[in-house]
Parts: C-alpha cells; sequence; structure tokens
C-alpha cells in the first residue's frame, strides 16, 4: 500500500487524468450503447412462468404488458354508460388502438363481455390495452402517448386514469434529486468538521467520480446480463455511502499527520499505507456480503450482487489511489487556516484527545452496563413493530397518492371514487340498502389468471365444471376359506 501510494503521490497529475479519461470513456460508452436493465423478476420454473408462456404461445396480441385506462364520474353526474361519457371514451379508446406499439384493446362498450368492465354503482369502468412487447422493451414514448390520448378525455366531472407496469414507465423521475441533497448535506457536515473547504470536498470527489464511473459501467454490464432496473440507484446508494465514508478514513489520518509535522507526501504515504489496507479489507468484506446473494439462485439478483460489488471495488481503488493524488495536490490546504497557522508557528497538538465526542466516550467507558441497559432497551421497542409486520408483495397502490397509477388502482378498488354509490343517502354518505359499491371491491387490482392446455371435449367440460369429486375406494371382498 505504501508503494502504491508513493507512486500515486509522484505521479498525481497522472493519476486524476487517468480516472478522469475513464470516467468519460465510460459516459460516451454507455450513451452510445443505451441502458438495457431488465424488470423482469420471473423465478425460472415456476408455475407462473409456465402459465405466462402457455399464454403468450395461445394469444400472441396479450404477449405485451397490458394495462388498463379507468374513468370514473362522481355521484350526481352521468354514468358512464350515459351516451356523453360513452361518446367521449369511444373516441379516446380509437384514438389509444390506433396508437403505434399498441397491440390489443378491450372496451366495456364492445360487446355482451365488457359489462364485467362497468362497476355495480356504473360510476367507474376500465378498458384493457396490451402492448405488442413486455414494459421492458418498449421506448418511454409509446404508453407515454397512451396516456396522453386516455388523459384528453378529461374534464366536466369524468376522471380518467391509467395504470400498468407499461403505464409506470413514465413515471420514473428523471432526476437523481435526493443523492443530491445527500451530498450536499454531507459537505457541509465535512466542511464543520475539518474547517477546510478542500479537505471536506476531497471524500465527495471521489465518492462522485467512483460511483459516476460504476453507474455508467452498470449500463454497460446490462447488454452482457441480466440487470434489475434498481440495481443502479441500489449501487449509487451503497457506493457514495462507503466512498465517502471510506475517503473520510484516510483524509482524517493524513491530517493527523500534517499537524504532527510530517510532510504532506509522507503524511499521505502513511495515511494510504495504514487507514488504506482498513479500507481494502472492509470493501472486501461488502462485496462479499453483497455477492452472497449470487447462492440464491435468482437471476434477477446476481446483476444486482456484481452491479453492487463492481461500484464498492471502484470506491475503494479510488480512495487509495485518486485519493492520494488529490492530498498531494491541495498541500497543507487540507487543514484550516488557524490550524496551518499553529503549524507555521511551531506549535504542536496536544496528543491527549479533547472535544465532545473525547468527553463522550469516557463517559461510555465510566458507565457501560447503564448505557448498554439503555441502547437495548431502545432497540427492543424498536423492534416491537415487527410482532405486527404484514408482508406483502408491493404494487402500484403503494405509488404517490398523486400519481396517475395510483389513482387508476384506487378507482378499480373503489377506495378513489368520491361519493358514488351515495346518491339520496345521508351525510355518512350511506345511500340505503339499494346503494351499490363503488368500484370494483377487493381484489380487482391483483387478478389471478388460469391457463389451461385443452386437447379435447372432456378437457373443455372439466375446465368449466372443475375436478370430479373424490371417490372412495373399492373393498375386497371377502372370500371363504
Amino acid at each position: 500500500m505504501a508503494a502504491l501510494a508513493r507512486w500515486c503521490l509522484k505521479r498525481r497529475l497522472v493519476v486524476i487524468v487517468l480516472w478522469l479519461a475513464v470516467l468519460a470513456g465510460a459516459a460516451s460508452a454507455a450513451a452510445v450503447a443505451g441502458s438495457a436493465y431488465s424488470n423482469d423478476y420471473d423465478v425460472p420454473g415456476t408455475e407462473s412462468v409456465r402459465a405466462a408462456a402457455l399464454a403468450a404461445k395461445a394469444f400472441p396480441d396479450q404477449a405485451g404488458d397490458g394495462y388498463r385506462v379507468v374513468w370514473h364520474t362522481d355521484a350526481g353526474h352521468e354514468p358512464v354508460r350515459s351516451a356523453t361519457v360513452e361518446a367521449r371514451m369511444t373516441g379516446a379508446l380509437d384514438r389509444i388502438a390506433d396508437l403505434p406499439g399498441v397491440a390489443a384493446l378491450g372496451s366495456p362498450y364492445a360487446g355482451s363481455d365488457g359489462a364485467r368492465q362497468i362497476s355495480p354503482d356504473g360510476h367507474t369502468a376500465y378498458a384493457t390495452v396490451n402492448f405488442e412487447r413486455p414494459a421492458d422493451d418498449l421506448p418511454a414514448s409509446q404508453p407515454r402517448a397512451v396516456v396522453d390520448a386516455a388523459k384528453a378525455a378529461a374534464g366536466d366531472g369524468l376522471q380518467v386514469e391509467a395504470g400498468g407496469s407499461a403505464i409506470a414507465l413514465t413515471e420514473k423521475p428523471d432526476t437523481h434529486l435526493s443523492e443530491v441533497i445527500g451530498i450536499a448535506v454531507a459537505a457541509v457536515v465535512l466542511f464543520v468538521a475539518f474547517g477546510s473547504l478542500a479537505a471536506s470536498l476531497l471524500p465527495i470527489i471521489t465518492a462522485v467520480v467512483a460511483v459516476g464511473t460504476a453507474t455508467l459501467g452498470i449500463t454497460l454490464l446490462g447488454h452482457f446480463m441480466t440487470v434489475a432496473d434498481f440495481a443502479p440507484m441500489l449501487g449509487m446508494l451503497i457506493g457514495l455511502g462507503v466512498g465517502i465514508d471510506y475517503a473520510l478514513f484516510i483524509v482524517t489520518r493524513h491530517r493527523q499527520g500534517i499537524r504532527a509535522g510530517l510532510p504532506v507526501p509522507e503524511a499521505a504515504e502513511r495515511a494510504v499505507a495504514t487507514t488504506g489496507r482498513a479500507v481494502v479489507f472492509a470493501g472486501g468484506t461488502v462485496c462479499v456480503a453483497l455477492l452472497g446473494m449470487l447462492i440464491l439462485r435468482l437471476g434477477f439478483l446476481n446483476g444486482v450482487a456484481i452491479a453492487a460489488s463492481l461500484t464498492v471495488v471502484l470506491t475503494v481503488a479510488a480512495s487509495v489511489t485518486l485519493l492520494p493524488a488529490l492530498l498531494g495536490t491541495i498541500g497543507p490546504r487540507a487543514l484550516s487556516r488557524r490550524e496551518r497557522r499553529r503549524l507555521a508557528a511551531g506549535a504542536r497538538p496536544s496528543e491527549a484527545p479533547t472535544g465532545l465526542a473525547a468527553r463522550w466516550s469516557a463517559f461510555v467507558e465510566r458507565h457501560p452496563r447503564l448505557l448498554g441497559g439503555l441502547a437495548a432497551a431502545v432497540m427492543l421497542v424498536l423492534a416491537l413493530p415487527t410482532l405486527s409486520l404484514h408482508l406483502g408483495t408491493s404494487d402500484q397502490g403503494n405509488n404517490p397518492v398523486g400519481s396517475t397509477t395510483r389513482q387508476a388502482y384506487d378507482l378499480l378498488a373503489g377506495d378513489g371514487a368520491n361519493g358514488a354509490g351515495a346518491v339520496g343517502g345521508g351525510p355518512d354518505g350511506a345511500a340505503g340498502e339499494a346503494a351499490a359499491p363503488s368500484g370494483f371491491g377487493p381484489g380487482v387490482n391483483g387478478p389471478l389468471t388460469l391457463v389451461a392446455h385443452l386437447d379435447g371435449a372432456a378437457d373443455r367440460v372439466a375446465s368449466v365444471q372443475g375436478p370430479p369429486p373424490p371417490t372412495r375406494p373399492p373393498t375386497a371382498a371377502a372370500t371363504p376359506a
């Protein structure tokens, strides 16, 4: 590690240029190749995968991902069967059916089967739309055009929303605002702790360069193996956390060396030779933990494990190569102005720890049992909600309230219908025995699809009537000896 640090310090300009060249090259390659992430979380060999394959073979026009256009009228307005609403929505659905990428459309106004797509109270209806390809193969412009065509029919008491995996593509944020806020907060905290702008920016710069290179590398990795669409976000969060943390360790040790009177190159070399070893070991343990996902044998997690590990490897590499080069570049400015003035005057800092952290650590050492018991009690209190934890699969009911997918979800379930079915009722919305529930009720957003291959008349009868009741096994007749 010491030899590596010396090499990076002597050739710090080369090291900085090489890292920037790698970042620029990855950005150019990612821009040319584009992303190829996957949101297919199917587990091969399961019954659901076999059913989907059988359905895609028998109904190719429904092989792509679908979605629903949902419209709703409030109580006091015309029901969805009225001529005005039907004419408006039929025109919108015709325009949607003619859009590129749309394979099939099922309207509630077409035939007797469509009547099932109108709620019992008559104020909510939906149309099913299937795309030609799966959602992860669709350009974002196609579902966006469908949403725009559906939304154009809204107004005058008519609410129109769209839901489904394809529509969710139109709601993905284009910016990383949360990461920017986190980096800004980290920079402020580091500046307060160090008192030096240059020293506070070094961990940020190191982490951003490493994580940026890794994120672009994950984009390219998606062309060679299955990488889930959430892998870049996971890698970015892990990379920023460990990257800033690892660089902070080295910068802190480097500052201690300068305050002790060591020249800048020697202080940086010792920091990397000591703390850098701990950084490499810590990064290795994180990679081992992440790669443990490979033993689960879930294809979509393999890409996640490798992508996150790649991010950690690059942050460690940047911490022990790019960071020493930057430390050599800023020189004594790693210290605050006050510390540099004291150092120039010949003052040496006391080796005894001081400050709030030192006083708190001494207090903990004096009262280990009391504070250990309090910490255990706090953890137990925080863990109590797990006793009533109910696990489930995330769906579009977890989306932001204002999103069109969440609105469509609530309208179908009846949670978003504002007073439908309450005509003539009291202030609590009850309309008596004749009132029908709004929407379609629980289960409509999680339908169970049954697929069967029918070879003959007997199979068709069995698919309608269900399996026959179990028969009683025959008893053996007793024979005389």
